[in-house]
């Protein structure tokens, strides 16, 4: 790899490191007051509020819960996943809680093989960033063949999957625009290396995110 790749290499690396530090920010910031708030109380010999544990509790669930989710959208492919269990790692960490995911009109005992379910996980994830005020994420269709659709209010898809499934490269669309913008990249190179081709297909409303399998 020559010094442009690997600078490319190092920089996409960074995006992602940033990326998950993101994610982890707000829960560790929720241990972080808990903690402080115990520690006062504690300083002070005031009787305990009560209030310290059940922000710990709640702290140490989310930083669970999405650590389980960025273990699977940046780690190695581990095992099949069916479409519940993806469903149940990204309710509640998808379009900041404010997402239902609905997979009532999936084929029944849905299952992704490991590459492909990073892919499906990466964009449940950038449906919940499509929908910034809250909404409906709904699949259709099954493991071959995977339809997904949003609707809320200011619904809309990031300009970062537009650009990708545009035919835009997606490293530099990453590096373009920021940790913020990795996701659309992200699905993508997962979409690829499980097979399967990313399309937006026009219709009413919002477009439909296919992903089917690539028969190039």
């Amino acid at each position: 790899m020559g010094g442009n790749g690997t600078a490319e290499a190092l920089r996409l690396a960074e995006l992602v490191a940033a990326r998950i530090c993101h994610d982890l920010a707000s829960p560790i910031l929720v241990i972080s007051s808990a903690a402080d708030l115990a520690r006062i109380e504690a300083e002070r010999g005031a009787p305990q509020s009560g209030e310290a544990v059940p922000m710990l509790i709640e702290g140490g669930d989310m930083v669970s819960g999405r650590v389980k989710v960025l273990r699977v959208l940046f780690g190695p492919p581990q095992a099949p996943l069916g479409a519940e269990d993806l469903a149940a790692l990204a309710r509640g960490h998808v379009g900041g809680g404010r997402a239902e995911i609905d997979t009532s009109a999936l084929a029944p005992g849905t299952v992704f093989s490991p590459a492909a379910a990073r892919a499906v996980l990466a964009a449940l994830v950038l449906a919940g960033e499509a929908l910034p005020r809250g909404g409906t994420i709904r699949l259709h269709g099954g493991a071959e063949d995977l339809a997904i659709s949003i609707t809320g209010a200011s619904a809309a898809w990031p300009a970062s999957l537009t650009a990708v499934v545009g035919g835009g490269s997606p490293v530099e669309t990453a590096l373009a625009g920021g940790s913020r913008a990795l996701m659309g990249p992200i699905l993508m190179l997962h979409a690829r290396e499980a097979g399967l081709a990313p399309q937006l297909l026009m219709g009413p409303g919002v477009p439909l995110l296919r992903l089917a399998r690539s028969t190039a």
